[in-house]
């Protein structure tokens, strides 16, 4: 009896870890090298400061992130650089806050403060493009992972994403055949989110800690759920819904992000050629 109950909590909560964590860290991790790849670009060619050209706008977006979260989760904040370069770190800006260790609420905070960025950036981009293109709006991923069935469903959600990267390059890339300059603008705002929304490396270190704490939440929850025999299938449908609304929302982030690329490397590489005589190496 108790040890069903362990087990029928553990399968869920493996399910549920994957379910939250599984597509968002994929998406994260290809948001993070993607970014990487444009400030390795830019600094090859037209250096430091090339990186101006997006990071005025998508620094304070991702500081500010970091911000609310911390005001959330109710970390002192000592100090906010929404922009504030420095070539010799690669830093664009920070926020500095510090917590009390011995309170599980901001323990646990250090992990949405430390995704903070993807998340209040994913919003605002969404905001933006239902607002100035309200019928092309990102749809929610519908696939449904199931640990029973890992191998089909895993494969279903992976065409789903890259069918949906697909439709969204073509719907921005469909805006600029025939640009206006309100389209134009609200473009390359979105485009120099996207290009900061993904959490750095020291952002997913310090966020390490509260992933932990938020796994073990889950496990006790699911326990506590397995050991009084509450079917939480109920929970798990409206959660995966919502789900399905961020990664979708994500999902067209990355789309951006992935043209913001190619509209940047294009001319830097003609550039480079030219200049250097070799091809431009945008991962080292």
């Amino acid at each position: 009896m108790i040890l069903d109950t362990f087990l029928n909590a553990s399968k869920l909560t493996l399910i549920h870890v994957i379910l939250i964590f599984g597509l968002t860290g994929l998406i994260t991790a290809a948001l993070f090298l993607l970014q990487r790849m444009i400030c390795i670009s830019f600094s090859k060619t037209t250096g430091w400061k090339g990186v101006y050209l997006t990071a005025w706008i998508g620094t304070p977006v991702h500081e500010l992130g970091h911000a609310i979260f911390c005001l959330i989760f109710r970390h002192k904040i000592n100090e906010v650089a929404l922009f504030k370069p420095d070539k010799a770190s690669g830093v664009l800006g920070y926020v500095s806050h510090n917590y009390n260790p011995k309170s599980f609420y901001q323990s646990i905070g250090n992990f949405f403060i430390g995704i903070a960025p993807l998340l209040v950036g994913g919003l605002i981009l969404y905001l933006l493009f239902d607002t100035f293109f309200p019928d092309l709006a990102a749809d929610p991923v519908k696939s449904k992972f199931e640990l029973d069935n890992f191998n089909n469903s895993t494969v279903s959600v992976l065409k789903e994403v890259y069918s949906k990267i697909s439709a969204n390059i073509s719907i921005v890339s469909g805006t600029l055949i025939e640009p206006t300059i309100l389209s134009v603008i609200i473009l390359y705002i979105m485009t120099s989110i996207s290009a900061h929304i993904a959490p750095s490396h020291t952002d997913l270190k310090n966020a390490l800690p509260g992933f932990g704490l938020l796994v073990a939440l889950i496990f006790i929850i699911n326990l506590v759920l397995s050991f009084l025999k509450i079917n939480s299938a109920s929970y798990v449908d409206w959660f995966t819904t919502f789900l399905g609304r961020m990664h979708g929302i994500l999902i067209f982030g990355l789309a951006l992000t992935i043209l913001t690329f190619i509209l940047i490397y294009i001319p830097l590489f003609i550039f480079y050629l030219i200049k250097r005589k070799k091809l431009l190496n945008p991962f080292y």
